[in-house]
């Protein structure tokens, strides 16, 4: 219950006719008359034959108040409770009270009970208790004579004592006790009553009482002045006209509030009025721009009408002259996309906002003019649709497939339902259900290649190879860019010991991609997997031919040739793979492997550790490694690299190789002094160089990159040198003779030289491109190119000099060359620089 003030108004009207709402006691109910003994009384209405009964209405409530007031025995002290009966009788009795000042004793008495009861009730706010309690003393000032009331039972028993000769002061005395009565006023009462309530007086009576002198009792006391008892009137008189000033005040607080409350008023009403008028005005307005937006709609329909002479696109664009948002252009554009009807109404929402300017609410429109029924439709497969993915989300999918399944059953036709059946049938593990959806789709569009694909990878993972693979190949004739896919497919076919099926799916891939070079790889490996060398050599052969400078394919070359035995001619493509691509794994491997079985562990250990700078992980080169060292007679190097490579993968064949070669050698072997021919014949195709020195190797766990490209200039050494006389080739070799050829720099142009010395830059032989360039100009001294690229050259070996030289011949031929000019700039400033230094 709020204990806050009141608003004036609202103290004006509790105080007035409701203050018994306040109490949040009031029990709900009729009133306690009404219960004890119902007064109703019969009346005849209009009509005869019924008989109502009903309370009258206009009885006056005084009596029934007063005999309410008494049986409640409200006071107070008195803590009744009151039901919503009684307080509606209370009201009305108090709202009487309030017109006129009841005459009767009864009923003033009773009103003040109940002003006395209203000031004392705890629910009553302080302010209304102080009127209710003003009110009550206006009517019925308390009482002080009850007092006096009670007191005068103890004079008989005063009178008695003194004889019979002073009765004729009885009177006098008598009056005199009667006006001393006030007197006894301030005494307490308490102890009064409990005198007047003892029958003590009764047994003193018989009491021979000597005769006492009757003045002296009165004397004794002395009366004080006999007029204080008109004293308190004074102060009545004072707290009466303090309460009405008081209640002026508030009453006049109260008007001013309620004129406060009044304007307040008068200006939200005219605040309000305000307002209605401009919604007024405004909705005017709408209602004349919706006029004007009819009309003009009706405008554009009419000359689009007169304009078009096609009466199924007249048809059109009727219709969408009637849909609501149209404008000139958006249905220009959706006649021209659809110019029938039945075009029209077969478009879903998601063709119409194809179209130029149409938004979704404007699709979702002409549909639900055009079909409403199917509107309804795709509103009911949203929904399924959305509780299909709430399905899958929380892992149900029984439930999601009885989602889709029942989109089905509405909408046969819609392919990604089938797709999505697909998935879950899959999920569920029951793949050839989800084959048959597949199948449904390609029932409808032969030409799905999302379904081919999908069906081939269910039908790989069931192990139905030849079907998949019938459908790897269509989904890969509609669909050219899953070529990648499919390869990854194939080459696992291949691993897996299906070659055959392998082959089918990388000649594929190379009949719509013929350059693809992990197809040609797959397939070369295949037919190798097959047996068929001789298939697998010609195809990497086509392949070099349309393709010359392809690194992996020029490394398996040389792995068929080794595997053929001819490993002479091998790492000739070993060599030439490195060119390149320098940092190619294999190449270094198999060379590596080559020399290590020719006795060549130096030259081994080189490779190996060229491997280890590119992957430092790879198992082959610690064991290769391992062994090199073993062979040069440095065991605890050869251990520690198989330590490692133990580490890596203990049951490679590699590592068990340099587990066996380890335990079984007997001490440091000797190199032989001769040169290691690259073919079975008498002409080595390698030139020793006498000036070479021979390195130590600081051999550790890891093996440092060397800043001079060691293996990389062997690699092109072996292949520049010239042999001193051409020998005589069987018939075997004409291959290998013919490749030789295509890379010999003697017999090539300017620009495969000069392609080789921009290879050698790249892997930083900054040497082997100086004598590349060189070639070059012997070739043709008037090729700018080469004498810029040999002035890079130079400035990367800090031979600046010779640099500048060789840019200004380079600008003497061609004087707007860009990469002469640029490079020659910077020689100049290292020039200066080490002129001021």
């Amino acid at each position: 219950m709020s204990r806050d003030f009141l608003c004036p108004s609202c103290t004006d009207y509790l105080i007035a006719y409701h203050p018994l709402w306040l109490n949040p006691a009031l029990l709900p109910g009729p009133s306690l008359l009404d219960l004890a003994a119902p007064r109703e009384m019969p009346f005849v209405s209009a009509d005869v034959t019924e008989v109502e009964w009903d309370a009258p209405r206009d009885e006056p409530p005084t009596a029934d108040a007063v005999r309410l007031i008494r049986l409640l025995g409200l006071d107070d002290r008195s803590r009744p409770i009151v039901s919503v009966g009684d307080a509606d009788l209370l009201h009305r009795f108090l709202r009487q009270g309030r017109r006129s000042t009841p005459g009767s004793p009864d009923e003033r008495d009773a009103l003040a009970r109940m002003y006395r009861y209203l000031s004392t009730s705890d629910w009553m706010p302080a302010h209304l208790a102080a009127e209710y309690r003003l009110r009550a003393d206006t009517l019925s000032p308390p009482a002080r004579e009850s007092l006096a009331e009670s007191m005068p039972s103890l004079e008989p028993a005063v009178e008695e004592v003194p004889s019979a000769s002073p009765i004729a002061e009885s009177s006098e005395a008598t009056s005199e006790a009667e006006e001393r009565l006030p007197d006894f006023s301030e005494m307490d009462v308490e102890p009064v009553e409990e005198k007047v309530s003892l029958p003590a007086p009764e047994p003193f009576r018989p009491e021979p009482i000597p005769t006492p002198e009757p003045p002296l009792p009165l004397p004794s006391p002395p009366t004080p002045q006999p007029e204080p008892e008109p004293e308190p009137e004074p102060e009545e008189d004072r707290l009466v006209a303090a309460r009405k000033a008081e209640l002026e005040t508030i009453q006049q607080a109260l008007e001013e509030e309620r004129a406060g409350m009044e304007a307040w008023n008068r200006s939200q009403l005219e605040e309000f009025l305000t307002k209605e008028v401009a919604l007024a005005e405004r909705e005017t307005a709408i209602v004349t721009k919706e006029q004007e937006v009819a009309t003009r709609d009706r405008a554009v329909t009419d000359r689009l009408l007169t304009l078009e002479k096609d009466a199924a696109r007249r048809e059109v664009l009727r219709f969408l002259g009637r849909v609501p948002g149209m404008s000139e252009a958006q249905a220009d554009v959706i006649a021209t996309a659809f110019p029938d009807l039945s075009s029209l109404q077969a478009a879903d929402e998601k063709a119409l906002t194809q179209c130029r300017g149409v938004t979704e609410n404007l699709a979702r429109a002409i549909r639900f003019d055009l079909v409403p029924g199917e509107v309804d439709q795709e509103q009911h497969a949203a929904r399924l649709r959305e509780e299909a993915q709430a399905f899958l989300g929380e892992k149900d999918y029984d439930a999601a497939l009885d989602c889709y399944d029942r989109l089905l059953r509405d909408r046969p036709e819609d392919v990604g339902t089938w797709f999505d059946r697909a998935d879950v049938l899959v999920l569920l593990n029951r793949k050839e259900e989800a084959l048959q959806s597949y199948r449904r789709v390609l029932d409808q569009d032969r030409a799905n290649r999302r379904a081919w694909f999908e069906r081939g990878n269910l039908l790989f993972g069931l192990g139905r190879l030849a079907d998949a693979v019938d459908a790897l190949r269509e989904a890969l004739r509609l669909d050219p860019t899953k070529a990648g896919d499919i390869a990854l497919k194939a080459e696992q076919l291949r691993r897996d010991g299906h070659a055959n099926e392998a082959v089918i799916l990388f000649q594929a891939i190379l009949d719509v991609r013929p350059a693809d070079v992990r197809a040609v790889l797959g397939l070369g490996d295949s037919f190798l997997g097959l047996g068929d060398t001789d298939a697998a050599e010609a195809l990497f052969t086509q392949a070099l031919g349309k393709n010359p400078q392809n690194a992996p394919i020029v490394f398996r070359k040389g792995e068929l040739l080794e595997r053929k035995g001819r490993w002479g001619a091998a790492i000739q493509y070993y060599n030439r793979a490195i060119a390149l691509k320098w940092n190619l794994v294999g190449p270094w491997l198999a060379k590596g492997k080559i020399l290590l079985e020719h006795d060549r562990a130096r030259e081994a250990l080189e490779c190996f550790d060229k491997v280890l700078t590119f992957e430092p992980d790879t198992v082959e080169a610690w064991a290769g490694k391992a062994r090199a060292h073993s062979i040069l007679g440095d065991p605890e190097a050869a251990a520690k690299a198989l330590k490692r490579a133990e580490s890596l993968d203990a049951h490679h064949p590699s590592v068990r190789a340099a587990r066996e070669q380890a335990s079984g050698s007997a001490g440091p072997q000797v190199e032989p002094d001769f040169e290691l021919p690259l073919e079975p014949s008498p002409v080595p195709l390698e030139v020793p160089r006498a000036d070479e020195p021979a390195t130590e190797e600081d051999e550790t766990d890891a093996p440092k990159v060397a800043p001079d490209f060691h293996s990389l200039i062997k690699a092109f050494e072996e292949i520049e040198e010239e042999p001193p006389s051409t020998p005589k080739l069987s018939p075997t070799d004409a291959d290998f003779q013919s490749f030789v050829d295509s890379i010999e720099p003697d017999q090539e142009g300017t620009q495969v030289l000069l392609q080789l010395a921009e290879l050698a830059l790249e892997g930083g032989d900054a040497q082997m491109a100086l004598l590349r360039y060189e070639q070059a100009i012997a070739q043709d001294d008037r090729s700018a190119d080469a004498w810029t690229g040999k002035g890079v050259a130079l400035q990367q070996l800090e031979r600046y000099r010779e640099a500048l030289d060789a840019y200004d011949r380079a600008l003497s031929l061609k004087p707007d060359h860009p990469t002469a000019q640029k490079w020659r700039e910077t020689c100049l400033r290292h020039l200066d620089r080490e002129a001021a230094g």
